[in-house]
């Protein structure tokens, strides 16, 4: 899910398949949304939802109270079809269509990496999130392993290597959003802090964060 204001790279049909290819693991993707222990009575916004899979995964747990929100008109029809009884909107994440104080979570895996700027996506999650709501996240973090495997994704022997060939699509499609990510990652967390966000949990998970962050009661 990207913002049209800053999606200024044009990423295409073909980058999103095999994005949404290597991300789709759904034990990995149900392993680490136990980390949120989201619970079934909680309303949830599902930002930059995709394709569904992580709707589809919560609303089978019985998290029934579900939203998914996505720039992609693509993505929204498949999340559609995937989980016919959820809510979905085709919006961005720097105008959400909600009333302030709406959600008790909101759920953005993988998405924030792909902003030039976070502060007004960030207000919008906070202007949305009930007090002492939780925003949890899903954001790549500089790793070795990680570093180890983009570069060797950015040499041209790597479209023949059958399990990196669909991830050197996505990375490549993405790769000026990563680099920017990776050099700004700590913008990111000086904003939630001035945002006044309560950091609840931040696990490093190979080549990823996992993050909880709470908003002030008052």
């Amino acid at each position: 899910m990207i913002s049209k204001s800053i999606n200024t790279w044009d990423q295409t049909k073909h980058w999103e398949e095999a994005c949404i290819e290597t991300r789709r693991n759904p034990d990995e993707r149900i392993r680490r949304l136990r980390f949120f222990r989201i619970k079934k009575k909680e309303k949830i916004l599902d930002l930059g939802c995709g394709d569904g899979l992580n709707v589809h995964i919560l609303y089978k747990k019985g998290v029934k109270n579900i939203f998914g929100v996505d720039i992609s008109d693509a993505l929204i029809k498949s999340a559609k079809r995937l989980t016919p009884k959820a809510k979905f909107y085709l919006a961005s994440a720097e105008k959400l269509p909600f009333k302030d104080e709406t959600f008790d979570v909101v759920l953005v895996d993988s998405v924030f990496h792909h902003f030039m700027k976070y502060r007004k996506a960030l207000g919008e999650i906070n202007r949305v999130l009930k007090k002492k709501g939780r925003l949890c996240f899903i954001e790549p973090h500089k790793s070795i392993v990680r570093s180890l495997y983009d570069a060797v994704c950015e040499l041209p022997i790597s479209k023949y290597i059958p399990f990196l060939k669909k991830r050197r699509i996505s990375y490549l499609g993405e790769i000026k959003f990563m680099r920017h990510w990776l050099k700004t990652e700590d913008d990111f967390y000086e904003t939630l802090t001035e945002l006044k966000f309560v950091e609840r949990l931040r696990k490093l998970d190979i080549m990823s964060t996992i993050g909880i962050y709470e908003k002030a009661s008052y």
